[in-house]
């Protein structure tokens, strides 16, 4: 319901991130566009920017440089922060960080292991292709938040108006709106999980890499990637009419405990309980194949 007139919320792969992207993302798009505007992407609770240096961060399970020799620790090593492990060890070793493009230069090679995934035109129908790697960590963080940037979104938006009824001054969210979201679910179950998971630890360590260049540079973007997939599962079922507000532009959820939930359950209350039955099922799924 995030749609393009305003939506009932705040603002507002594959491998297994394409279905990431699809469904995080295709929940993330829906949400983006029910906000009033593009936010900055702000950094973690707590967590200082990232220097310049961060971007060259090592992956995952990858041994840092060093110009001290084997079996000294250095100055710098003895003052750096510790890093905690991973919540949720990837499942498989990803590729090594050297052998994969700056994220700047990694559009083409991630379009061509999508490819093997979906069709061009459905790419290009539902996912903003440019810049993926940095849309995809970004939509993917934020889904457990209040709100995911607009610009930065890694799906398109859903076409079509928000379907609204008004009797009485009360505003009701109609259940034609759920079909808008028709194509874009059948996109999402259409994805194999196993290619889209292979497509993902493939690419990882540009996850990674952006991940904590955005300021997380102890952070483990896997960990972050089950957050929002759990966040999104423990999305409540809302029967019965949904009412909104419009104190603005954008329409609102009425019922405050709803307006306060985070952008990835307001996106799977937005889609419909019969959607949003189906993109659980898709989630569970590849849960089970990032977490073993």
């Amino acid at each position: 319901m995030p749609p393009p007139n305003a939506p009932p919320a705040t603002t507002a792969g594959p491998p297994w991130w394409l279905v990431l992207v699809a469904i995080l993302a295709i929940v993330t798009g829906l949400y983006l566009w029910l906000r009033d505007g593009p936010k900055p992407v702000p950094p973690g609770p707590g967590v200082p920017p990232a220097s310049s240096s961060v971007g060259s961060a090592a992956p995952d399970g990858a041994p840092q440089a060093g110009n001290a020799p084997a079996g000294a620790a250095s100055e710098a090593d003895a003052s750096a922060p510790k890093v905690d492990a991973p919540k949720y060890p990837l499942p498989a070793a990803q590729a090594e960080a050297s052998a994969l493009p700056e994220t700047e230069h990694s559009d083409p090679p991630v379009l061509e292991a999508l490819l093997g995934l979906a069709t061009r035109d459905a790419m290009a129908q539902f996912l903003n292709m440019q810049d993926f790697v940095r849309r995809f960590v970004v939509t993917v963080d934020h889904l457990p938040r209040e709100l995911i940037p607009a610009q930065l979104s890694a799906v398109r938006r859903v076409p079509g108006a928000l379907a609204v009824a008004t009797e009485d001054g009360t505003i009701t969210l109609q259940p034609e709106n759920f079909t808008r979201y028709d194509a874009f679910v059948r996109f999402v179950e259409s994805l194999d999980s196993r290619k889209m998971v292979a497509v993902y630890l493939r690419f990882y360590p540009l996850l990674q890499r952006e991940y904590r260049a955005m300021g997380f540079p102890q952070g483990h973007f896997h960990d972050r990637v089950i957050e929002a997939i759990d966040d999104m599962l423990a999305a409540p079922e809302v029967t019965g009419p949904i009412r909104l507000v419009q104190p603005q532009v954008h329409h609102k959820f009425a019922d405050p405990l709803l307006e306060s939930l985070s952008a990835g359950r307001k996106i799977m209350i937005r889609v419909g309980p019969a959607h949003a039955a189906r993109l659980k099922k898709v989630l569970r799924e590849l849960r089970a194949g990032l977490v073993r």
